[in-house]
Parts: structure tokens; C-alpha cells; sequence
């Protein structure tokens, strides 16, 4: 699998990266797996084939998530996208879709079929050669899902956006790369919204995953970089990277 790293940013804006997307690719399969603002940029700067997308996962309905799917859907009508576009996403996706195909941009209806699955929780996606699992998040009172991505023997999972979270933990273990959010540095912050490094430390002791990288990364915690990967290396064997837009993994 290669897996590229869209954007690692957060809601609040920063000049060097967007919002949340990744990318993963095998030679049969192309998948997107979030669409926050500026993730269609990225693809460009790829010079990513439009035409060639299978599929995109929503993991939940917050803006810096969602922003550029519809942008997505006007590039794909106009670069000759000849297929429905597979969409998954949680339950919500109904509601949403509905506002923003029937109500907001109604012209979109006519020039892409899209192909809407409801995600159960834990329920197996195969799509084309990946098999995609997913769990629950903790991520206040939204329904989020964190993805599991697995190909020839290998595993990737994305956490999203989670507080930590015994299923979030769970899905990880011994997985080959696990992408975790570290929204915030530690001290006081919200219950049950996002992670701190020394959280993010305590899932990676027990996931033990190989590689570690993080993401979702907020302003503050940008300019802590050096301090947060100590943090997080404290409790593990595991390599920590701070994940960078346009950084790519090979799984």
C-alpha cells in the first residue's frame, strides 16, 4: 500500500497544511479516506487521476473532514468520470447528502451518480483488493469511525478524530502503521474529544504498532514537535513520526 498523508492540520488554519485527508493506493485500488479543505489541492499537486478513484470513506460530519467532497464531485464531473462514485460514511451521511444534493447544489444530481453505503459499526468493506474494517471513536457527541486498511498481510489504521477510546485501541493492536490525531499538547482540555501526546503514549504501549504517525496536529502542537514524538516514544519501540502533508508511507 502507499498511503499519502493529505493534509494533517486541524480546523484552525495553518499556513503549511490542510485539512484531514489521506490517500491510499495499491496497483489495483485508489481510495480517499476524508476530503477536509484543501485535500483536492493536494491531489492536484499529485497529479493525482481523477478518473482512477474507487471510493471515499467519511469517518464524520465535521467540516474540516467533509469540506472538499463536494469540490471533489465537481472535479470528477468535469475530468470525465465515467462510473458512480462509492461513497461510505456514517448514518448521518443520509441527512447530509440530502442537504447538500437536493437543497444546496442540485445541478451536482445530474453529473455524478454517487453511491451511498451506510456504514455499520465494525462492518468489512472490501473495495477493490483492500479490506476496510471500522470501529466507533470518541469524539464527543458525533458518530466518527476509525478505519482499519488491510492488504497483503499488511495493516494500516487511522484514528480520526477521538479522544482516546478502548475500541479505537482495540482496532490498532499489532497493526503495521497506525495514523493517530494529537490535536492537543497536554494539560486541561475538553473530555472526550481529542488526544494529547501522553494519551496518544498509553494507546501506542498497548496497540503496539510498528510505526507510529501522528496527525490531525494542531498550530500549538506543531511548535512543540521535538517535545511531543518524546512524549509519545516514551512507552514504545514503535518508530514516531510526525506526519507532514504530502508525506508518504509505504506499507
Amino acid at each position: 500500500m502507499r498511503v499519502t498523508l493529505l493534509g494533517t492540520g486541524t480546523s484552525f488554519p495553518d499556513p503549511e497544511r490542510v485539512q484531514s485527508g489521506i490517500l491510499v493506493q495499491t496497483d489495483q485500488t485508489r481510495v480517499l479516506f476524508d476530503v477536509g479543505s484543501g485535500t483536492l489541492h493536494r491531489l492536484t499537486q499529485l497529479s493525482f487521476d481523477f478518473t482512477k478513484l474507487d471510493a471515499v470513506f467519511l469517518s464524520h460530519f465535521h467540516i474540516d473532514h467533509v469540506s472538499d467532497f463536494l469540490t471533489l464531485c465537481q472535479t470528477l464531473w468535469l475530468s470525465g468520470y465515467d462510473r458512480a462514485l462509492k461513497l461510505y460514511a456514517p448514518p448521518m451521511v443520509k441527512e447530509w447528502s440530502r442537504g447538500v444534493h437536493d437543497v444546496a447544489f442540485t445541478y451536482l444530481r445530474e453529473k455524478l451518480e454517487i453511491e451511498i453505503t451506510v456504514l455499520r459499526e465494525d462492518q468489512i468493506v472490501h473495495q477493490g483488493d483492500l479490506m476496510v474494517s471500522n470501529s466507533p471513536t470518541l469524539h464527543s457527541t458525533m458518530d466518527t469511525r476509525a478505519f482499519k486498511i488491510e492488504h497483503e498481510g499488511k495493516t494500516l489504521v487511522i484514528s480520526s478524530d477521538t479522544a482516546p477510546c478502548r475500541e479505537v485501541t482495540e482496532l490498532a493492536k499489532g497493526c503495521d502503521v497506525l495514523v493517530h490525531e494529537c490535536n492537543w499538547l497536554d494539560g486541561p482540555h475538553p473530555e472526550g474529544v481529542h488526544t494529547s501526546p501522553s494519551e496518544v503514549a498509553r494507546i501506542v504501549e498497548e496497540a503496539s504498532p510498528d510505526k507510529v504517525v501522528l496527525t490531525h496536529v494542531s498550530p500549538e502542537v506543531v511548535g512543540e514537535k521535538k517535545k511531543v514524538i518524546e512524549i509519545v516514544s516514551r512507552r514504545t519501540v514503535a518508530e514516531v513520526i510526525f506526519g507532514e502533508d504530502l508525506m508518504v508511507l509505504e506499507i
